[in-house]
């Protein structure tokens, strides 16, 4: 259970940061405002809006499992989702990194081959990117925003710029040694050369399947965060709000900070204020809406890497 203990301390050390930089949020707005909206909050909305969470990762898992079935891999639905899930234990980690854990989960529960897996997971966090940018583009043709079109800029040309490295195979050799380098994760990783796999998963057919996939995924992510404004009282449309939370979701992934933690929460407040929402609403909404995303979804995935570590126990 060292894995285990390992990723509860990451997520100890990231619920710290996070306690200390909400704390100070709300510090610098109305303490009295904040508390007022959180004793407003409509309750029965938090059940639809963590089932929609739960839903966007389900969907997620199985552009995982299609991605794994593109290389030749086929593993039973439910052991896919259950991998997929306890990934997101260490979604908070640096560029969400932690997640090539389930290369280790996928390796020896089901004996795939690293390169297939750890070329699965990039071409996920890949085509995270590219949903979010798609999305965030579509709502731009209804609301222009300076900071979502920079960043819609800033996220095409990393894209081109990895899609080549990945034809070139440049991406995978350096992702690979960096992996190498995190102590309980390399010790799980044997010496591999260059992948064949990122051929097959970036042929247009196979790309277009993982970017439907991830469109669907985060649509229904940003839908869930539209009911958690409308918890709030705060309806500034469903378009408007998936440009807020994936602009601001999208910064804290390029600030390779844990958790985009500052980040995210810093671009969402002044998205919302310049929606004219007052700095103390719109912090009780950032607080709420990073507690009902990254955060249960950071919760749940330890849950789910029990169940992994249980299932390699029982492989042996």
């Amino acid at each position: 259970m060292k894995m285990l203990d390992t990723i509860k301390t990451k997520f100890l050390w990231a619920i710290l940061g996070a306690a200390v930089f909400y704390i100070l949020l709300i510090l610098v707005s109305d303490v009295e405002e904040i508390s007022e909206s959180f004793l407003q909050i409509k309750v029965e909305f938090l059940s639809l809006i963590f089932a929609l969470g739960f839903l966007s990762h389900v969907v997620k898992s199985f552009r995982q499992k299609d991605l794994l079935g593109i290389v030749g891999e086929k593993i039973p639905s439910f052991q896919n989702m259950v991998i997929y899930m306890s990934g997101l234990s260490l979604v908070t980690t640096p560029g969400s990194a932690g997640t090539f854990i389930k290369s280790v989960y996928l390796k020896k529960i089901f004996n795939i081959p690293t390169e297939k897996s750890i070329a699965v997971i990039f071409l996920e966090r890949y085509h995270d990117l590219l949903a979010g940018t798609s999305i965030i583009l579509v709502t731009l043709l209804i609301h222009f925003g300076l900071v979502s079109m920079s960043l819609v800029i800033i996220s095409a040309l990393l894209l081109g710029v990895m899609y080549l490295l990945i034809k070139s195979q440049r991406v995978f050799l350096s992702l690979y040694s960096r992996l190498r380098k995190i102590k309980f994760i390399s010790k799980n990783l044997p010496e591999i050369g260059p992948s064949k796999s990122f051929s097959i998963l970036t042929n247009p057919k196979n790309m277009i399947r993982g970017w439907l996939f991830s469109i669907l995924g985060w649509g229904i992510d940003s839908l869930s965060v539209y009911i958690v404004f409308l918890a709030l009282n705060i309806d500034l449309g469903y378009l408007l709000t998936s440009q807020i939370y994936l602009t601001s979701l999208g910064y804290g992934i390029l600030s390779l900070l844990p958790g985009g933690i500052g980040v995210s929460e810093s671009v969402a407040d002044l998205l919302l204020v310049r929606q004219g929402l007052d700095l103390s609403i719109a912090a009780s909404l950032v607080i709420l809406m990073r507690l009902c995303t990254v955060w249960f979804a950071t919760i749940m995935g330890i849950i789910f890497t029990r169940m992994v570590l249980k299932q390699k126990i029982h492989s042996k």
